[in-house]
């Protein structure tokens, strides 16, 4: 929980650089991210209990599916909020900030950003998921991963080549670059465990899938 707050401070503080109306505008935008976020970070709150307990019992294939629909909906959900911001993105702004370069920031952040919310739902589920299955070091790994090998090396890259646009590009770098990771470690992860598990215990488990 300490690196997404830390991480932001850094990615704000290059963004200082531009100027205070860049600092509002990402502000107002990463802001207003957490409720656009808030139902897929709902579902990583809830699929802990749900993989615990089902990991417990070896439920591994139980789990696996579980995440498959659960990422299915975090890329749904994903794709709906990006064309609701797109659109709505710049009269969002105007409800906070009526200074029309904050208000073309913001909306800037919306028009492209938003499409890796998906990604960023599936991270969110899989780090639950790998704390519920008893195994942190992968969970804490995706998002210093995220954060520090990725999104803000990038960060600093971009704002050299292209200013503010760089600096919200090298997001969605980040974004999917880890959250295919995820998907891919999680799924994985089950998988192997499932196809290792003894054919007793698989038999036990089919009444329960």
């Amino acid at each position: 929980m300490l690196l997404t707050p830390f991480a932001t401070g850094i990615i704000t503080r290059l963004i200082s650089s531009h100027g205070s109306a860049a600092v509002a505008g990402f502000g107002i935008a990463t802001r207003t991210e957490s409720f656009a976020l808030i139902t897929v970070s709902a579902l990583a709150a809830s699929i802990g209990p749900f993989v615990g307990q089902n990991w417990g019992t070896n439920a591994f294939g139980r789990v696996r599916k579980a995440l498959q629909y659960s990422y299915r909906f975090c890329l749904g959900w994903g794709l709906f909020v990006a064309v609701v911001l797109n659109f709505s993105g710049q009269t969002i702004a105007t409800y906070f900030n009526q200074d029309l370069d904050v208000v073309g920031i913001t909306a800037t952040y919306y028009s492209f950003v938003p499409i890796s919310y998906g990604m960023v739902g599936i991270i969110l589920v899989a780090s639950s998921a790998f704390n519920a299955m008893g195994k942190p070091l992968p969970a804490i790994s995706i998002s210093f991963l995220q954060f520090f090998i990725i999104y803000i090396p990038v960060a600093y890259i971009g704002n050299n080549m292209s200013g503010l646009t760089g600096i919200f590009t090298a997001a969605i770098i980040s974004n999917f670059i880890v959250g295919i990771l995820a998907y891919y470690l999680s799924q994985k992860n089950c998988l192997h465990l499932n196809e290792n598990m003894p054919m007793s215990v698989k038999s036990e488990q089919e009444i329960y899938s």
